[in-house]
């Protein structure tokens, strides 16, 4: 069976992962255990970001001027400024938030302000008059420059005393005014700068505070200000009522002329007008109401008639509506020629049953019946005559009512415009005069309670001398200090796992590729050598045996045909390959198995530095373009029963030397003399020389250096391992640092070196 068809009937087995194409990161599930390991991993890290953070913390703490905050507690007891309303005015009317705000923004207010400077003199005060602080330091500055004189000669004293002419000349280009508003201005905004004023919330209480480095300036400026609130409120509401009283003085005098005014016009037009009244009203609007009533029955009758008219045409129009007519059913002579057709009607109906039509009892009887019917339409017409008769005189009835309503309403037309005009004064002279006795009770009331006036606010609690300053925090800012060390630390050490794109444990390189770890390689310190070296002189350390299980594993990839070629390839160079290749070479070796290591490596072979005083009479490229045997080109190793078969790298097509019949053939002649061959090959990345070589061996290894090869580039190598078909038994992880890895949790083999480093002889 060739090495192809063992490879593939290896990798056919139960044992094997899912391919390539399915690499996937697996969805992870929140693992505590590994949360902890990340942080333990990163501890210098947090560590370090927590100091950093703590010491930026106290340098500020350090460098911050202490300030005092001094609070008091003021009760707002607001009314509306409503003089009209004495009960608003005087016993309190509570009112909404925005008028809070409005109080509020009066105690920050300029003028306000500007009370609390002058009743404190705050221009003499170092914190609000920086010139004051200037002054001590330009008498200082004056003694240096007097000493600076006397140092320098003359002519250098002669400049300084110009510059300060210059200073002088400056600060009197500005008015003394200017200067004082500019002072004003300044300590203006150094007060509202430090003042605080907050309402409490749901309640009338407001809280004056006001912060700086003097505490016991702190709590006389936050008293000042309540006071001079409420002293201002005071005074607003005194000239409110004084303003108040002379407005409703001038307004009664105006009212009082408007009274007068206003009833001397009803007078007049009483008299001009010779209106009569009479009870409920004049006599011309009883006598307009009474023909108005008049007219209205005058027009229903004619509409009662008009009807009536109206039913008895439609009705005469029916064959037999005249029966039903109720004017003909009341006539009595309408009634005496009905019966008697009824009576001539039943003797016609005797006659006819004795006789014929054409007898002449029977011509007879026709005769008296036309007759008869003849007179009951000539009655009827009658009576239709009289219906229209009626609806005649109703009508006339009708006009002549018009007629008289008209003329009263002519007549009524004048009187309403008069009494019109008299209503109007008596409305205005009443009107006049409720507003008059209106203002003038208000006026009596605020004159006597214009010496009542009380504040709208009160001091409930007065501000203290600070003991402690509040400003900075030193507590409070040390532990948000401490806990934004220790969230910044958190988050650098995820964000410094994060950026770590190297493989750490065999579980993430598992779950990255899909493909089974065969094992780990551990680093080895330069201290003890190559491993390659170091493994023939402790056979039994951690890094023989972890060789060793790699060497099982790989045996036991396909039990019933264990590979005999062995291909070493990683994405990158520098991953260690080539001492991984001498080191399972050697111990394979010294187990008894023939073995031998090619160095496949045409362009940067490797295994010549590692012996450079072996001579050879061939190697590989040699035996490859047919210039040598086989045996002339294996060498055995010095150290070792293992055999080497070197190159030189100078040939030419290198990537078609590989993927060759003669690489095939010989091959297939090595395994009739070898236990095991290891191919020592570039990387796959890089050059795609060990690609067709792998179709010709039983089993592929790809190694990864340990934290180093970055995940991109593994999964990008095995995808184009997948792309061209070859097969990968597993992975090994290289240079592996058990200390570090033993970090990462216990699915590394470094976990449990500490554990069972007494089986190893190190």
């Amino acid at each position: 069976m060739s090495g192809k068809d063992q490879h593939q009937e290896g990798i056919s087995g139960k044992n094997q992962f899912q391919p390539p194409h399915q690499w996937e990161d697996a969805e992870k599930e929140l693992d505590l255990h590994e949360l902890f390991l990340k942080l333990y991993r990163r501890r210098m890290a947090i560590i370090g970001i927590f100091v950093l953070v703590m010491a930026i913390t106290w340098l500020n703490l350090s460098q911050a001027v202490p300030r005092y905050t001094a609070q008091t507690l003021m009760v707002l007891e607001l009314r509306k400024s409503s003089f009209l309303n004495l009960e608003e005015l005087y016993t309190g009317s509570w009112v909404n938030p925005s008028v809070i705000g409005t109080e509020i923004d009066i105690i920050r207010s300029a003028s306000l302000l500007e009370r609390v400077a002058d009743e404190l003199r705050l221009e003499r005060k170092p914190e609000f008059n920086p010139a004051l602080v200037k002054d001590v330091q330009v008498s200082h500055i004056q003694g240096l420059k007097a000493w600076v004189r006397g140092l320098w000669s003359p002519d250098s004293g002669s400049l300084v005393e110009a510059s300060s002419v210059d200073e002088e000349s400056v600060s009197e280009a500005i008015s003394p005014e200017e200067q004082e508003e500019r002072l004003r201005k300044s300590i203006i905004a150094r007060l509202r700068g430090g003042l605080g004023v907050e309402r409490r919330q749901d309640s009338y209480t407001i809280t004056i505070s006001y912060t700086c480095p003097n505490p016991e300036l702190a709590s006389l400026v936050t008293n000042t200000v309540a006071e001079m609130y409420i002293l201002d409120q005071l005074e607003a509401r005194f000239e409110a009522a004084r303003r108040a009283n002379e407005w409703l003085a001038e307004r009664l005098e105006g009212l009082r002329q408007e009274v007068q005014a206003s009833e001397q016009a009803v007078k007049n037009v009483r008299q001009q007008s010779d209106m009569i009244q009479a009870r409920g009203g004049t006599i011309l609007d009883q006598h307009l109401g009474e023909v108005n009533a008049q007219l209205i029955q005058a027009r229903m009758k004619k509409s009662r008639a008009e009807t009536r008219l109206a039913q008895a045409r439609e009705i005469m129009d029916r064959p037999d509506g005249i029966d039903t007519l109720s004017e003909v059913l009341d006539s009595g002579s309408i009634q005496q020629l009905r019966s008697e057709k009824a009576s001539l009607r039943r003797r016609q109906v005797e006659l006819g049953q004795r006789y014929g039509p054409r007898h002449p009892q029977m011509i007879q009887m026709d005769a008296e019946m036309s007759d008869l019917q003849k007179k009951i339409k000539e009655e009827t017409d009658r009576i239709l005559k009289s219906l229209e008769n009626e609806v005649q005189l109703a009508r006339a009835e009708e006009q002549s009512l018009l007629r008289s309503l008209n003329q009263l309403r002519s007549e009524a037309g004048q009187a309403m415009e008069a009494e019109l005009q008299l209503r109007e004064l008596e409305r205005q002279s009443q009107s006049s005069r409720v507003l008059y006795e209106s203002y003038l009770q208000r006026f009596q009331e605020t004159k006597e309670q214009e010496d009542l006036q009380r504040p709208s606010a009160r001091i409930i609690t007065p501000a203290e001398t600070p003991s402690s300053p509040s400003y900075p925090r030193k507590n409070r800012t040390m532990t948000m200090g401490m806990a934004a060390g220790l969230m910044f630390g958190i988050m650098g050490a995820f964000l410094l796992e994060t950026l770590d794109r190297g493989f750490r444990t065999r579980d993430q390189l598992e779950k990255a590729s899909g493909l089974p770890v065969l094992g780990m390689v551990p680093l080895l310190s330069r201290s003890k050598g190559d491993p390659h070296e170091y493994v023939l002189k402790k056979p039994f350390s951690s890094l023989s045996e972890s060789v060793r299980s790699i060497r099982t594993a790989v045996h036991l990839s396909n039990v019933d045909n264990p590979p005999k070629s062995i291909m070493v390839t990683s994405a990158l160079p520098k991953e260690g390959k080539t001492s991984f290749s001498l080191a399972l070479g050697r111990l394979t070796a010294e187990s008894g198995t023939k073995t031998l290591v090619i160095d496949a490596d045409l362009r940067r072979p490797m295994l010549v530095r590692h012996f450079p005083d072996l001579k050879v009479q061939a190697k590989l490229e040699d035996v490859l373009q047919g210039k040598a045997q086989i045996k002339d080109a294996i060498v055995k190793d010095p150290e070792s029963s293992l055999h080497l078969l070197l190159s030189h790298g100078n040939a030419p097509a290198v990537g078609e030397m590989l993927g060759s019949r003669r690489m095939q053939e010989m091959l297939k002649k090595l395994r009739e003399h070898y236990e095991l061959i290891i191919l020592d090959t570039p990387p796959i990345m890089g050059v795609s020389d060990a690609w067709g070589l792998a179709r010709n061996v039983d089993s592929v290894v790809f190694l990864v250096m340990w934290a180093e090869t970055p995940r991109d580039t593994v999964r990008a190598a095995l995808r184009q391992i997948e792309m061209l078909d070859i097969q990968v038994s597993g992975l090994v992880l290289s240079m592996v640092n058990l200390r570090q890895q033993a970090r990462y949790g216990y699915g590394g083999h470094g976990y449990y070196y500490g554990k069972y480093r007494k089986y190893y002889k190190e």
